[in-house]
C-alpha cells in the first residue's frame, strides 16, 4: 500500500547499477493514457549516462546517503549489494518543483535475473530462431562490454582471497549447443567463478529468454566481463535431475552468478525451494553467490518499498499487510489520506498493481485522521492493461482478500 503519485505518467526512472556503481539510467515513459511503461506496452525509452546533470538530485540522495542504508534495512546487512540490479523511481514531487528540491522515491528494486537489454536482438523469437551473440549490434555490444568491465571489476573487489585450481565440469550434462563469443578462459585465473543457468525442456527455444545455443541471451556479456577481469567465468546448466551433481560443482568455485529466470526451474520440472536451499547451503561455505536467494527474496519483495520508507528514496506511509485484518484497518486509513497504489508482494509486469482513487476526491490532511466507510466508492485502475472498475471499499477488501 503505497501512496500514488500521480506524474508517474510522465515516466519513470530506471538506475542500472552494477553494485554500488550506477552505469546508466533509463526514461520509461507510458504511451498515450497510459500507467505502466512495462516492456511490450508501447512505451518510449530514453537512455541517458550515469552522470544526467538533470537527475543530479535523485543520483545524490540513492547513491551516497541512501544506498549504503539499503540492504541492512533488508534484513540483508551480510550480502553484498546485488552485482547487477536495477531501481525504478518515481517523482513524487508537485509539478513546479525546482529539479533540486526533487523528491523521487523507488517503486520497484529488481534484482532477479535482470537482462542487460542491448543484448536483445541475441534472444529468439518465433521470427528470428537463431538469434545469438553476433547478432548484437556493433553499438550495442561497444555498451555491453562497457557494463561487462565493471561488472568484472565488482565482482573481484567482493570475491577477495587466492584461488588456483581448474575446474572439470564433466560431471553435469553439457546442454548448451555451443559457446559463441565467449573469450578464451585465462591461463591463471585469479579466481574461478561459473554463470548458472536453466534450459526449460518443455519451452522452444529453451525459455523466452535464450539464445539459438541454448544460453541467456546476456550470459556471454556477462562472462566476458568477468574473464577480461583476470577470472575464469565457465557457463554451467542446472537441470533437475542432476541436484546432487550440480551442487556438488559449485562448491569447488569462487563466485556463481545467477541467470535462472524466477519460475523456469520449477516449469523444467525442478524444485525452486530445492535449488534455493541449496544455493544457501553454497553462501554459507563463503562462495558468493550472485544475487543470493535470500537477496532475491527480500530486495525483490514489493514489501521491501517499506522497509526503505524512512530514507530519502521513501514515503513514510508505505504498508505491508499481512492479515485481513491489517489490511481492511489500515487501507481503510491510507485510502481515506491520498490516492493509492496497490501491489502484491511479488509479481511483474503490472499484474496485480492497481491505482485506486476515491470517487468523491474528498481526502484527509493526514493518514489516521479520517477512515473510508465500507460503502464509499473507489474509481480503479489497473497497472498491466489500464482497465477501470468501480467498486465499493468493502467489496474491494474482499477481493484482495
Amino acid at each position: 500500500d503505497q501512496r500514488f503519485c500521480p506524474r508517474i505518467v510522465e515516466g519513470e526512472l530506471r538506475y542500472n547499477c552494477v553494485g554500488d556503481a550506477l552505469v546508466g539510467i533509463i526514461h520509461k515513459k507510458p504511451a498515450a493514457g497510459g500507467i505502466s511503461a512495462v516492456g511490450g506496452t508501447g512505451s518510449f525509452y530514453t537512455y541517458y549516462g550515469p552522470d544526467e546533470v538533470k537527475f543530479k538530485t535523485l543520483s545524490t540522495n540513492f547513491l551516497e546517503r541512501d544506498l549504503p542504508k539499503v540492504m541492512p534495512a533488508l534484513g540483508l546487512a551480510a550480502e553484498p549489494i546485488p552485482l547487477w540490479w536495477t531501481t525504478d523511481f518515481i517523482l513524487a514531487s508537485p509539478v513546479g518543483t525546482p529539479s533540486e528540491d526533487e523528491k523521487w522515491i523507488v517503486g520497484e528494486f529488481n534484482c532477479s535475473c535482470v537482462g542487460i537489454s542491448k543484448c536483445l536482438a541475441a534472444y529468439c523469437q518465433d521470427h528470428t530462431p537463431n538469434a545469438c551473440y553476433t547478432d548484437i549490434a556493433k553499438e550495442d555490444l561497444y555498451e555491453c562490454e562497457r557494463y561487462a568491465k565493471i561488472l568484472g571489476q565488482q565482482a573481484i573487489s567482493i570475491v577477495g582471497g587466492p584461488s588456483f585450481a581448474p575446474i572439470n565440469v564433466g560431471s553435469i550434462t553439457r546442454v548448451a549447443k555451443d559457446d559463441l563469443g565467449l573469450l578464451s578462459q585465462p591461463s591463471k585465473p585469479k579466481f574461478f567463478g561459473a554463470l548458472a543457468q536453466i534450459y526449460v525442456r518443455s519451452q522452444t527455444f529453451g525459455g523466452s529468454d535464450k539464445s539459438s545455443n541454448g544460453h541467456r541471451y546476456d550470459s556471454i556479456a556477462f562472462a566476458n566481463g568477468m574473464i577480461k577481469s583476470g577470472m575464469s567465468c565457465q557457463l554451467i546448466h542446472y537441470v533437475h535431475e542432476e541436484h546432487e551433481e550440480f551442487f556438488d560443482l559449485c562448491k569447488k568455485f569462487d563466485f556463481i552468478v545467477m541467470r535462472c529466470n524466477p519460475g523456469q526451474i520449477k516449469t523444467d520440472g525442478g524444485s525452486q525451494e530445492k535449488f534455493d536451499n541449496a544455493m544457501r547451503g553454497i553462501r554459507k561455505l563463503g562462495i558468493q553467490v550472485w544475487p543470493s536467494p535470500d537477496v532475491m527474496e527480500f530486495m525483490g519483495a514489493k514489501d521491501a518499498l517499506c522497509k526503505v520508507a524512512h530514507l530519502n528514496i521513501g514515503l513514510p506511509d508505505t504498508l505491508a499487510y499481512y492479515s485481513t485484518e491489517e489490511f481492511s484497518a489500515g487501507f481503510k486509513k491510507t485510502m481515506a489520506f491520498q490516492p493509492r497504489v496497490l501491489k502484491q508482494n511479488r509479481g511483474s509486469s503490472g499484474e496485480g498493481i492497481w491505482i485506486i482513487k476515491l470517487k468523491s476526491g474528498n481526502y484527509c490532511s493526514e493518514v489516521g485522521a479520517e477512515t473510508c466507510n465500507d460503502d464509499d466508492v473507489l474509481d480503479m485502475v489497473e497497472a498491466n492493461d489500464n482497465h477501470a472498475e468501480t467498486h465499493t471499499v468493502a467489496e474491494f477488501v474482499e477481493f484482495c482478500v
